[in-house]
């Protein structure tokens, strides 16, 4: 007979909505098999009381550099001649980026899923650039950088889908420069051939063209239409800095989203835009037909920039976030500052809010099911579901954050006032990792 266990919690979000004395039935797959209200009479014999918590999909952590954990607080201050920028930071991760090898990436990447398994995260999209030696040379196994990534995730007990970045350029007309000569295979068809053998190692994988800067024209093209062709999620940083706006409508005579649009990346393609900060009102529309991953707490660290996320939301476009930098490992501080955010640009209360559903709700919804569904895995996990895996995160409401919160505000006071901090546990496939 199929092994099952049950799980019972006081509160919980099943398939999007708050369900009290909630109810999980899982099989010997990890798979959920029923939901509901109250212990069944059928249940199986062993049912874990989660005690006074409110049970809540897994986050899925939708665009991670793991590893530039590295610099975190090394940024931080002022040079004698440094213009605190963007640029300036770049320049301290490339460093970075330069000396890695693949032993202490690994140890890199090992680290940061561990936070993320603290922080409720149950799967991550990490995009990787970080493909050959310092010097551009290929490792033995070109994917050598890619297979340490996925093994620190299976180590840590978190899902990875591999968002290859293909690189090619420091900007139109230029070659690769200093770190940058590690990011790129050469080729489009190198880099294809490449990422067909990650996926055959068994490797969950998605396009990533890195930018328009980095990446040019007809080789975009090729990425977007083999992106379609084989039904796998596209990712691409756009409009984040106003130089890279420039530097494209030069180059041409658009904009980021703009070039997007006119090669079909927003026509029958899972594409998901990061960033897009510096978007005019074309763009705005032009996004409403994908999906946009925020990260706010890098975008702060930077000074990027604030999103017009009210507009692209009242435009359609669906959201996810992502860590990013990984100066902070936290969904929760990413969900409440994506709202944070839109109240100080436009100085309103309660901006994210998608149709039938509170701001609470459309940010949970965001960091869960609209996260998995830009790495592929709608269906897979993201929800708390029949058939879904039973990837999920526990949050101990006996934390004092929770004291006098109304049970009806608890998924409210956590996102718009809270952090990870309350998370007691994590499962991924019915196997707690934390």
């Amino acid at each position: 007979m199929e092994r099952r266990t049950g799980f019972f919690a006081p509160h919980a979000y099943l398939d999007g909505r708050h369900v009290r004395s909630a109810y999980v039935e899982v099989d010997e797959r990890g798979i959920i098999v029923r939901t509901g209200a109250e212990i069944p009479a059928d249940a199986p014999p062993h049912v874990v009381d989660l005690g006074r918590a409110l049970l809540v999909p897994g986050f899925v952590d939708a665009h991670s550099h793991a590893f530039q954990r590295l610099i975190r607080g090394r940024t931080q201050r002022r040079g004698a001649h440094d213009p605190s920028s963007f640029w300036s930071w770049r320049t301290a991760m490339y460093d970075v980026a330069a000396r890695l090898d693949p032993d202490a990436f690994e140890a890199a990447a090992t680290l940061v899923f561990r936070e993320m398994a603290a922080a409720g995260i149950t799967c991550v999209g990490e995009f990787h650039y970080l493909h050959h030696g310092p010097d551009g040379t290929p490792y033995a196994d070109p994917n050598e950088m890619s297979l340490r990534a996925v093994a620190a995730a299976r180590a840590v007990g978190i899902r990875i889908v591999m968002l290859e970045v293909y690189y090619a350029r420091a900007g139109a007309g230029r070659p690769p420069e200093g770190a940058q000569v590690r990011f790129c295979d050469g080729s489009v068809d190198a880099y294809l051939a490449r990422i067909e053998a990650l996926a055959d190692a068994g490797a969950a994988v998605g396009i990533a063209p890195h930018s328009v800067r980095a990446v040019g024209r007809a080789d975009l093209a090729r990425l977007v239409s083999h992106a379609r062709d084989r039904s796998l999620p596209l990712h691409i940083h756009l409009s984040e800095q106003p130089a890279e706006n420039e530097a494209c409508r030069a180059e041409h005579g658009t904009t980021p989203a703009g070039l997007l649009d006119e090669l079909g990346a927003f026509d029958g393609c899972n594409t998901t835009c990061v960033h897009a900060t510096f978007l005019d009102a074309d763009d705005v529309a032009r996004l409403g037909r994908a999906r946009v991953c925020l990260c706010p707490t890098t975008e702060a660290d930077l000074g990027d920039g604030l999103p017009p996320a009210g507009p692209l939301l009242a435009a359609g476009t669906r959201f996810c976030f992502g860590s990013d930098s990984n100066a902070i490992v936290d969904l929760v501080q990413e969900a409440r500052l994506a709202e944070m955010g839109e109240r100080l640009r436009t100085n309103r209360r309660l901006c994210l809010a998608a149709k039938g559903r509170t701001v609470a709700e459309t940010l949970l919804d965001a960091a869960t099911r609209e996260g998995a569904a830009a790495l592929g895995l709608a269906g897979t996990t993201g929800r708390l579901a029949a058939g879904e895996a039973f990837d999920a995160c526990v949050v101990d409401l006996d934390d004092p954050m929770f004291a006098e919160v109304p049970d009806d505000a608890l998924l409210d006071a956590w996102l718009l006032s809270g952090t990870a901090a309350p998370v007691r546990a994590t499962y991924v496939g019915g196997e707690r990792i934390h």
